[in-house]
């Protein structure tokens, strides 16, 4: 399997979670994770930012919350 498809599964793999566990209040939460998130291992070897990490996380949920109100309408 070549690095685009991994990248693509990761990618609707991750947007499914979201979806399933990630409520609206929760998005309050996604600087402070950010934080969190970079001091680990994987994310310290990349040299991820907690600006990139927030940026990121906020256009996928912004993509699955329009997902699921196109859904509804």
């Amino acid at each position: 399997m070549d690095e685009k498809r991994k990248l693509e599964i990761l990618l609707a793999a991750k947007k499914i979670d979201i979806r399933r566990e990630m409520a609206l209040r929760d998005i309050a939460n996604v600087k402070r994770n950010a934080g969190n998130v970079v001091k680990e291992p994987e994310m310290v070897a990349i040299k991820a930012t907690a600006k990139e990490i927030v940026e990121l996380a906020m256009g996928l949920i912004e993509e699955v919350f329009v997902e699921q109100m196109n859904t509804v309408s």
